[in-house]
């Protein structure tokens, strides 16, 4: 077989009739099988060969292989010779658990054999990494490096890391991404909420089992992407949702502010997205479109123009939404803002209730780090009754408490805690009363100014 690399072959010095007629002349005089790869170096605007470049590849006697990434239309000369298309698409996911098998047997390392990963749920990497052979390869061989540089014999984590940095990276370029920090024990949720996560996470990764060998995508499914909404009041933990989701799927987290990506100029907003979703489409990550309701919002009646086509922006997300294949999830504080056009095309609905009593104890004590020095006269049931916060403030507080104990040379106490409280209501907008800060212990929050920096005192009521 003679490779000739056309693309790089084609210059100032070189038009594509002279290359290919040069490669196929010496393809013939060898008796070898002339393979162009980078075909697409030789196609027009409009996706077709030139006229002398396909006379010259219909005149070769021998068997002739084009390969490139766009689909080329044959035309304008006349021809007896036959040209079939293959069309090689991403393995399936039956090919790519092959693939990693068949790669990881073939490690270095003869310990680390694919029946040892099967139980690390090695099939999880066929589902939810939709990687060429070449990348599952390249990813297994980092893999095998990285295991072998800490000295230790190779892990299904690495494989999941491995598959991830060889995913397309330049999403990164479009959004945000962001380092799963919180795991399961972390999120506090109503018992139904919590349920349709873990029924998020068995579908996502039973997709490939799902549509493709049971058949179900050939006739019930539009596609293997899953929609999902998460819907809730300010700091509710959707956030904390999504990164849960990615640290238990082990895929990586995009978030995109949809407040952004609107443009006011006719045709941009559909471009900005077209962007995400084509980098998206290889890049094996979690989406999460924050502010949501941003572009989601009810459709209005045709008025003027500026409704007609925002209308169209929408009605483009919902139609790319649909055709994306992996997991998209979209945050929004006011659910009824959505019209049922949109939630049709929603696989989850997560509802984040405001916390109540019994879920802001839960939550003062989870995020609540057990590093962070604590008084033992703080009561964290006096500060859920009392304030009627969620997660997001309870996390503002408990950080900003932690300043001001370190500042004052203290462990964090209940005073720390309630002046956290009273500057996060303040922010909020919400109006403080002194009596709002007493506690039933008979504590209260009381500040002073030394000439070290700010004293917080308990005082006895």
């Amino acid at each position: 077989m003679l490779i000739v690399h056309v693309d790089r072959v084609i210059g100032e010095n070189c038009l594509p009739r002279q290359a290919v007629q040069f490669a196929l002349r010496d393809a013939r005089l060898t008796g070898a099988v002339a393979l162009f790869n980078g075909w697409d170096a030789c196609l027009d605007e409009d996706k077709r060969v030139a006229p002398d470049v396909l006379a010259a590849v219909c005149d070769h006697p021998g068997p002739v292989i084009m390969a490139g990434q766009k689909q080329w239309q044959a035309g304008g000369i006349i021809r007896q010779r036959t040209i079939v298309t293959q069309e090689f698409g991403l393995p399936s996911y039956q090919q790519r658990l092959a693939l990693w098998r068949n790669f990881v047997q073939n490690v270095t390392d003869p310990s680390a054999s694919a029946d040892q990963l099967e139980a690390e749920r090695l099939a999880d990497l066929a589902g939810q990494f939709a990687l060429t052979s070449g990348q599952i390869r390249d990813a297994v061989a980092a893999a095998h490096d990285r295991a072998w540089q800490v000295g230790r014999t190779l892990q299904v984590d690495d494989l999941f890391s491995a598959a991830r940095s060889y995913s397309n990276p330049r999403l990164s370029t479009l959004a945000r991404k962001i380092e799963p920090r919180y795991n399961w024990d972390d999120i506090v949720l109503p018992t139904d909420q919590a349920l349709i996560l873990r029924e998020l996470v068995a579908t996502i990764r039973q997709r490939p089992k799902v549509l493709e060998e049971w058949g179900v995508g050939k006739k019930l499914a539009a596609s293997a992407g899953v929609a999902v909404l998460f819907a809730g009041p300010p700091g509710t933990g959707k956030t904390m949702a999504a990164e849960v989701l990615a640290h238990a799927l082990r895929l990586d987290l995009y978030k995109i502010d949809l407040a952004a990506v609107v443009s006011k100029y006719i045709g941009e907003t559909e471009k900005n997205l077209e962007r995400i979703f084509t980098e998206a489409a290889s890049s094996n990550a979690i989406l999460f479109f924050d502010e949501a309701d941003a572009i989601f919002g009810k459709r209005s009646e045709v008025k003027d123009a500026h409704d007609r086509y925002a209308n169209v922006e929408v009605s483009y997300l919902l139609q790319r939404m649909e055709s994306y294949e992996g997991v998209t999830i979209l945050a929004t504080n006011l659910r009824a803002n959505l019209d049922e056009a949109f939630t049709r095309r929603i696989h989850f609905v997560v509802d984040f209730p405001f916390p109540r009593m019994e879920d802001r104890l839960h939550i003062w004590k989870t995020l609540f780090p057990s590093t962070l020095p604590r008084d033992a006269a703080v009561d964290f049931t006096i500060l859920a009754r009392r304030f009627e916060l969620a997660g997001g403030n309870i996390r503002n507080i408990i950080v900003s408490a932690a300043y001001l104990a370190a500042d004052n040379g203290q462990v964090v106490g209940m005073a720390h805690l309630l002046h956290g409280a009273k500057r996060e209501l303040q922010k909020m907008g919400r109006w403080v009363g002194d009596g709002e800060f007493a506690s039933d212990s008979g504590y209260e929050s009381g500040v002073g100014i030394s000439s070290r920096g700010p004293d917080y005192a308990t005082t006895q009521r």
